[in-house]
């Protein structure tokens, strides 16, 4: 929620030539109706308790475990975690994830001319999943801790 509205404080200003990144329309205002409601964490948790069923969500992975929306450092853990729900070939398998990118990611070349550029599902030039994987995330980088766009995990 936080990022959330930092964000729109933010896209409030970004209406100037100079500023080049808007992450959000001005004017555009996000509600919270679990918070504004006092509804946290634990509440939900109970409330998945005294149902008959389970979504079998790993905690803290929220609804989509290798999303790549996440901060590099939140996937090399969510990777590292073992877990007994994970199925190898689907989208609760990072390596899922990683076959998905190679197929998707691309190269392009440089404005200058100067070499190359690859284009993955973290940004230009960023760690990819198959990288990830291993456990790298990378030197600290804008991705480290998730893309502007992504409150799910908030």
């Amino acid at each position: 929620m936080h990022r959330v509205l930092a964000r729109t404080v933010f896209a409030e200003g970004a209406t100037t030539a100079q500023c080049t990144v808007r992450t959000q329309p001005p004017g555009e205002q996000p509600y919270f109706p679990l918070y504004d409601s006092g509804i946290e964490a634990a509440d939900v948790a109970c409330f998945w308790t005294a149902c008959d069923f389970d979504l079998d969500i790993p905690e803290g992975a929220g609804n989509c475990v290798f999303c790549f929306m996440k901060g590099t450092r939140q996937l090399v853990e969510l990777s590292n975690r073992s877990d007994p729900k994970r199925e190898p070939g689907s989208p609760t398998d990072i390596e899922w994830w990683a076959q998905f990118e190679r197929r998707h990611a691309r190269e392009v070349q440089k404005r200058d001319g100067d070499g190359m550029s690859r284009f993955g599902f973290h940004g230009v030039n960023a760690k990819t999943f198959a990288e990830i994987a291993q456990g790298d995330f990378g030197p600290s980088s804008r991705y480290e801790y998730g893309t502007p766009a992504c409150d799910c995990t908030d």
